[in-house]
């Protein structure tokens, strides 16, 4: 499940730096009450933010998918094998999570490029809360994608 940021939160921003995946960035409102909100789409639940957060009001937000977690292709036998850029990159197009196949040196969208009904929780839930297409939270990835170009990221 994604982290998000209770009221509490003094603004210090150790948390942004804390996060590997860049998934904590100021609040966009100016007047908003949280001086930072998480980007769940970003977010790969490694929990570094909330361990440094000296307020202690980073935690896991029980309404996202766990990465990697129950529902996530990548751990079921329908993908096993295959690597997912846990949200990193993302399609152009429907802004799902790509993958790559074992073996494979190019990610790909599962729903776009391949056809399959294949999607990150994450990302399916985005679109339960948006009522559309992740596309424009972060900037995506082009699918298909070399392993350089993704590891550039």
């Amino acid at each position: 499940m994604s982290f998000d940021i209770a009221a509490g939160c003094d603004g210090c921003g150790i948390c942004v730096f804390a996060c590997p995946k860049g998934a904590i960035r100021r609040s966009v409102a100016d007047d908003a009450p949280i001086p930072y909100e998480v980007l769940h789409l970003n977010c790969n639940d490694c929990g570094k933010c909330a361990i440094v957060c000296p307020q202690r009001v980073i935690g896991p937000d029980p309404q996202w998918a766990e990465c990697r977690g129950r529902g996530c292709p990548v751990v079921t036998n329908r993908m096993e094998g295959w690597a997912c850029t846990e949200g990193w990159a993302r399609c152009e197009r429907c802004s799902s999570a790509l993958w790559k196949a074992p073996d494979s040196g190019t990610w790909v969208c599962a729903r776009c490029d391949l056809e399959t009904k294949v999607i990150c929780p994450k990302i399916r839930r985005h679109i339960v809360v948006h009522g559309e297409a992740a596309g424009g939270a972060t900037a995506g990835a082009a699918a298909p994608v070399s392993d350089a170009a993704v590891d550039a990221s």
